[in-house]
């Protein structure tokens, strides 16, 4: 696929949550994580980073769980054409209007593995930034957990047009739809849930206050600070309310996908960097030996 590169979708978009306590995770997305509380719209509350009208929706829930996804699609996408080409591909999609704040028409289609989709093509402008907690710079990827992974990798590189840029031990795949290393990483395991949701930091300096904001509400961090092979993002884990994974990251890996490389970075040990198989116990290039187990978490 070096060389052609043109993804239905550019970009994650949002993430619906279903939560045990709405109350308690509005108060730890809002007050730690330092998203802004936009909208009440029963039964969804809708949180934003900064920039767009909303990247986390909360709904209440007796068990946590996966609600939807939403990707922005292509500025020269169709609507039509792209419903069109879903019930081609064999699924069930349909048109609905309104029914996300700050966007007027989308496309939802339940893919496999039980992952409902949201497709749009614009939302409106968010609140802005806020300048307490935590305060990512974006929503920047989600991995979910499903049996159903080889159908789902499927839709998502035969359907949506993502690239394969790496995988670990043939478990988790890394796919992207823009430059960043990954917007969606698939596990394959006999469970379907969210592995973990991803926001992106400012600067690397970030990490030591979130680590302390964090510690400060007795949430401590799991894992990390540390840098990835797969990736080479430092990353750190906590658990939300909910032990929903979230991961804070910054310096992730740049894809060039008409090279089918990574740009080179001083902490590379190959040059050039390719997409490749890395092995399950290749979670930290410092070879930190974390008592936490990221992989089955």
């Amino acid at each position: 696929m070096v060389g052609t590169f043109n993804p239905r979708a550019i970009r994650l978009g949002y993430v619906a949550l279903g939560v045990k306590d709405l109350s308690r995770s509005r108060d730890y997305y809002c007050e730690v994580l330092g998203l802004a509380h936009v909208l009440d719209q029963d039964p969804d509350v809708y949180l934003s980073v900064g920039a767009e009208h909303h990247n986390i929706v909360l709904r209440q829930s007796d068990e946590k769980a996966l609600v939807h996804l939403g990707y922005e699609l292509s500025d020269g996408a169709d609507l039509d054409e792209f419903e069109r080409d879903l019930r081609a591909f064999g699924l069930s999609p349909e048109r609905k209007s309104d029914s996300q704040p700050g966007i007027d028409q989308l496309v939802e289609v339940l893919a496999p593995g039980g992952n409902l989709f949201h497709f749009y093509k614009e939302m409106c402008v968010g609140p802005g930034y806020r300048r307490s907690g935590v305060a990512p710079a974006r929503l920047g990827h989600i991995a979910v957990i499903t049996p159903e992974a080889k159908k789902l990798l499927a839709f998502y590189q035969r359907f949506l047009g993502f690239h394969y840029t790496d995988d670990i031990g043939g478990i988790a795949t890394f796919m992207t739809c823009n430059s960043d290393h990954h917007v969606v990483n698939i596990v394959d395991l006999p469970e379907s849930r969210v592995h973990h949701i991803a926001f992106e930091l400012s600067d690397n300096s970030d990490h030591a206050r979130a680590c302390d904001t964090l510690t400060s509400v007795g949430m401590p961090t799991l894992w990390g600070p540390a840098r990835h092979y797969a990736g080479h993002n430092l990353a750190a884990y906590h658990y939300d309310p909910d032990r929903v994974m979230i991961e804070l990251y910054t310096q992730m890996d740049v894809y060039l996908p008409a090279l089918g490389r990574f740009e080179a970075r001083p902490w590379h040990r190959q040059n050039p960097l390719r997409p490749q198989s890395w092995k399950k116990e290749q979670m930290t290039a410092w070879e930190t030996d974390f008592n936490f187990d990221l992989v089955t978490a």
